[in-house]
């Protein structure tokens, strides 16, 4: 009968832990590969940002407060992948945090680097990333206690009936 109301309880326990921990994905920006405001390439200054890196730039924040997708501005599509630039080959899709630099220097400088911030050969707004900042979803308190309390009452009729 104990071993019951503690297992409610502690199956309760962790409901609660996962919905208070849910991440929330929230549009927040969107950039052209090739307008997007960044060096051009024959600077050989451009850094070798990766699409998080570019979104944090951005709109503020750490690399890993983003989601990064190709797909649009609906949170469930989003792809995990971004529009780079790759130094004398073009622009191809990638994963949102990949990066090459070939050098290890931090710049767009040598065949193959990769920038998800440059003017270089993406044209005419077809390479848009898509920015989503990543937010933990904490419920609100009455939600919480009626869930609380409806999984007490769970537990101690369980109790009593067994």
């Amino acid at each position: 009968m104990m071993n019951a109301f503690k297992n409610t309880l502690l199956g309760g326990a962790l409901l609660l832990a996962a919905v208070a921990a849910q991440a929330t994905p929230v549009y927040v920006g969107s950039w052209d590969l090739y307008n997007a405001g960044g060096p051009n390439w024959a600077d050989f200054t451009t850094p070798t940002y990766t699409g998080q890196e570019v979104a944090a730039l951005m709109f503020g924040g750490t690399a890993s407060d983003y989601a990064i997708s190709t797909t649009g501005t609906d949170p469930g599509l989003i792809d995990n992948m971004a529009w780079l630039d790759q130094i004398y080959i073009g622009v191809a899709m990638f994963g949102e945090s990949y990066r090459v630099d070939s050098d290890n220097n931090g710049i767009y400088d040598v065949s193959g680097d990769t920038s998800a911030w440059v003017h270089d050969n993406g044209c005419c707004n077809q390479y848009i990333n898509y920015a989503f900042r990543i937010t933990n979803q904490v419920p609100e308190p009455v939600s919480v206690a009626l869930l609380a309390t409806g999984l007490l009452g769970l537990g101690w009729s369980r109790r009593k009936s067994g």
